[in-house]
């Protein structure tokens, strides 16, 4: 088959390729250890699967949705934007349902990018910033460099004459957080370049840890677009749940593009989310998400113990699941040798250049065999 020229020049999806390498060992018989993709293996809590039942059945959860969203439940996910981030928003115009944030991110591309625009994408960062938001777009990818000296913090100058920007804050991969000196300063950076969109990922605003509460780019500025997910705080990654939030012109173009190619997320799955989100008090969670937090909270702070104690330089963080380690040189050497002890670990190089040097472990795995995993690692 004669494939697009995009299609052609979109590298092999990194966690594919993961998986591939997995599948090839597990079929040899070996022990796999997974610490690569951001998948929970905790299950989503009772209230939320509870609520999907509860919803199922009702008259008209088996109709088409739309792609803003059911309203009521766009209300509901406003008024969780007020108790969580005290930031009111219109449930009309500034408020929209996505299935997952990755469909949501790369979709809103489409939106801004035209032929040889230039869009800011960070480098390490999530792949689909460069590949479905640049590549799919016939756009021009203009590095941002997120390195150790600035705390994995973007500059802003990097930024200057791009049309589009993906930022991400807790950070994945490298779980870094963003001090309010860093929103303030990207507030009055907005304001003063209209020509460009910024777009705040904030698929991890709600796995934080050690008294740490993650900001919304909405509380500095409307003039952006911030997209959520509920995949990680509900542990929920196959439901496909997000939404997006901000600029009223914004929010209208992503609904446009994505009335041309879905009809949204399921209705019974919408409302069991906002059902969920709405069982918090102002911004504190329920006992449901403080007990998915404890549990990653102690196995990140396990693996980051474990890789000190074997002399590894850790840059440790209160948020995500993720472990962000220097390696050596060359970090896919270093994961091949991983994986021949049967743990796969994502390569920081898959993330793009800045991340060489780097891995990330992934702290979906219970503590034993986490414990299991960093003895294995003593032997490389």
């Amino acid at each position: 088959m004669l494939y697009s020229q995009r299609l052609q020049n979109i590298p092999p999806y990194l966690f594919a390729k993961l998986e591939d390498k997995t599948q090839a060992l597990k079929k040899q018989g070996m022990d796999i250890i997974s610490l690569g993709i951001g998948d929970p293996d905790l299950p989503p809590p009772k209230m939320f699967t509870e609520a999907v039942k509860r919803h199922i059945d009702e008259a008209d959860t088996h109709f088409y949705s739309v792609s803003r969203g059911n309203f009521a439940v766009r209300k509901g996910l406003a008024q969780w934007f007020r108790g969580r981030f005290n930031v009111e928003l219109d449930p009309d115009s500034e408020v929209m349902v996505t299935i997952g944030s990755k469909e949501g991110l790369a979709n809103f591309s489409r939106t801004i990018v035209d032929p040889g625009d230039k869009v800011a994408v960070a480098n390490p960062g999530y792949p689909v910033y460069g590949n479905a938001a640049v590549i799919l777009n016939d756009g021009i990818a203009q590095d941002l460099p997120l390195l150790k000296e600035n705390g994995f913090l973007p500059r802003l100058e990097d930024m200057e004459g791009c049309k589009l920007v993906f930022l991400n804050y807790p950070n994945n991969p490298t779980g870094a957080i963003a001090p309010e000196s860093f929103w303030k300063d990207l507030t009055a950076w907005i304001e003063s370049h209209p020509e460009t969109v910024i777009v705040h990922d904030h698929a991890y605003s709600e796995m934080t840890y050690e008294g740490y509460s993650a900001p919304s780019l909405m509380q500095y500025t409307r003039n952006a677009i911030e997209f959520h997910s509920l995949s990680k705080l509900f542990n929920c990654t196959g439901y496909r749940i997000g939404f997006a939030v901000g600029r009223k012109d914004l929010i209208d173009g992503l609904v446009k593009i994505k009335s041309q190619l879905d009809s949204g997320a399921p209705l019974f799955i919408q409302r069991a989310a906002v059902d969920c989100l709405l069982t918090y008090n102002g911004a504190v969670p329920p006992q449901e998400v403080l007990n998915i937090r404890q549990i990653y909270a102690r196995r990140k702070k396990l693996v980051e113990d474990g890789l000190e104690t074997m002399g590894y330089k850790v840059h440790r963080s209160p948020a995500t699941f993720y472990t962000w380690f220097e390696t050596g040189k060359d970090d896919s050497v270093w994961c091949d040798k991983a994986l021949k002890q049967g743990i796969v670990i994502t390569p920081g190089s898959g993330f793009g250049s800045a991340g060489k040097g780097y891995a990330r472990i992934t702290a979906t795995q219970p503590e034993a065999r986490l414990e299991e995993a960093l003895l294995r690692l003593g032997k490389i």
